[in-house]
């Protein structure tokens, strides 16, 4: 009863001084009046009455002359300072009761599973209020969270900046860019061959050789006389054109008589079957023993074998002849077309594996770009084998091959004094001067 009183005198003294600096709801002061009327009931039955007014009423209409005395029969005159500790505790006295309304409103979310964020009235030992410990737990967690949201947009921000920037480049800097080199293939070791009067396959400009295509040993000695007269590099004997090519005496007087005529020139020992455009119809034993008996002489200098012929055992017969100390030319030709580069690949694959010391490849084209075809493949492979070259595509259009062994890497060349052994074939003197020209 005694803290009802001094609540309500502290109220009229505060509405008399100053207005209160925020005033409380009709429903709060209706549900303080009620409970201030129950619990003084008993002792003062006049505050019940409804018509007596209340105090912030009483306050707004009191007349100044009757400021004397308060409600309560209490004296007006108050010590200095009073008055600011009186308007101090009501509104302390405010302050907890809506400080109850809120702790009880935060235990009600906290119960039914909601967060109070932001919320610093939970007061430790309270029922429902999270733990100071707890609640430092989740304050952490949320800051790092947002630390990562943050981290993350910034991180999708660079990105962002740096694909409008390459974006936004000028064909100047993508021209200034350089693709990654890929690493460049080793470059074989040539392997020169030697022939005989100083004549080496694979050094200096491409070598020209004659072909000697007679069928009787009168006409191969005027041939010879012919071809002698404008000193070429090599001489090749088409021995498959001599019709007494099975008699092996004959063949050896064939042999002499070149050597006489021809001097130190080089003689290369050629039998091509009709296989691959030739004229000779032996077996294969019989190609076999004509060939190493052509090895076995010292008028010959170099040998040609078929390098992809099936009835014969070219790496036996190859290395049959390297015993006698005769270097080796593995040929193939084709006649009827230019294949396609995996093909010519294929072909350099197993003319190398032959083991022989010079590879030759001769096609017919059908179009210029099967020439320029074979002769990229040939600057290729110059490059990626170390065995010296020898290709050509035969006929008209084929004849830029024959003299472009100086770019494409070919080291030998086929010119002719008379008639021609292949189609395409140029006279020598216009050889020799279109290989040193170009």
């Amino acid at each position: 009863m005694w803290f009802t009183r001094r609540r309500k005198r502290n109220a009229f003294l505060g509405r008399k001084n100053r207005m209160p600096e925020s005033q409380t709801t009709v429903d709060e002061e209706k549900s303080t009046t009620g409970r201030d009327e129950e619990s003084a009931s008993d002792e003062n039955p006049v505050k019940t009455n409804p018509e007596k007014k209340t105090s912030e009423e009483y306050s707004m209409n009191v007349n100044p002359s009757e400021q004397g005395n308060r409600p309560g029969g209490e004296p007006a005159d108050l010590q200095p300072g009073e008055d600011e500790r009186i308007r101090s505790g009501e509104k302390m006295n405010r302050l907890s009761e809506r400080d109850e309304n809120e702790v009880s409103g935060d235990n009600e979310n906290l119960l039914t599973g909601q967060k109070a964020i932001g919320t610093n009235t939970v007061k430790t030992g309270e029922e429902g209020a999270l733990p100071s410990a707890e609640m430092k737990k989740t304050d952490d967690a949320e800051a790092e969270k947002a630390a990562d949201e943050h981290t993350d947009h910034r991180g999708w921000e660079m990105k962002r900046d740096k694909a409008h920037e390459k974006k936004q480049r000028s064909l100047y800097e993508w021209r200034r860019e350089k693709p990654a080199k890929s690493p460049k293939p080793v470059k074989a070791v040539k392997k020169p061959v030697q022939l005989r009067n100083g004549v080496v396959l694979g050094e200096g400009l491409p070598k020209i050789c004659v072909p000697l295509t007679g069928k009787g040993k009168d006409e191969l000695e005027a041939q010879a006389r012919q071809i002698a007269a404008v000193s070429p590099d090599l001489v090749e004997w088409r021995a498959d054109y001599f019709k007494d090519l099975g008699d092996v005496e004959k063949v050896a007087e064939v042999l002499m008589s070149l050597r006489d005529i021809l001097g130190e020139a080089p003689i290369l020992f050629t039998i091509r079957t009709k296989r691959e455009g030739g004229e000779g119809e032996l077996a294969p034993e019989e190609y076999r023993s004509l060939i190493l008996y052509a090895a076995g002489r010292p008028e010959v200098s170099l040998i040609d074998i078929e390098g992809l012929n099936p009835e014969i055992n070219t790496e036996l017969l190859i290395s049959e002849v390297h015993e006698l100390g005769m270097p080796v030319i593995a040929s193939w030709h084709n006649f009827s077309r230019t294949p396609k580069k995996p093909e010519l690949d294929l072909v350099f694959d197993r003319l190398t594996r032959t083991g022989a010391d010079v590879l030759k490849v001769a096609v017919m084209p059908k179009k210029p770009k099967d020439v320029l075809r074979l002769m990229s493949v040939t600057e290729e492979k110059n490059r990626q084998i170390p065995n010296p070259l020898v290709t050509m595509a035969m006929g008209d259009l084929g004849r830029l091959s024959r003299v472009s062994g100086r770019i494409t890497g070919s080291v030998m060349t086929f010119g002719i004094v008379g008639d021609a052994s292949a189609p395409g074939q140029l006279p020598v003197g216009e050889l020799r001067e279109m290989i040193g020209t170009i």
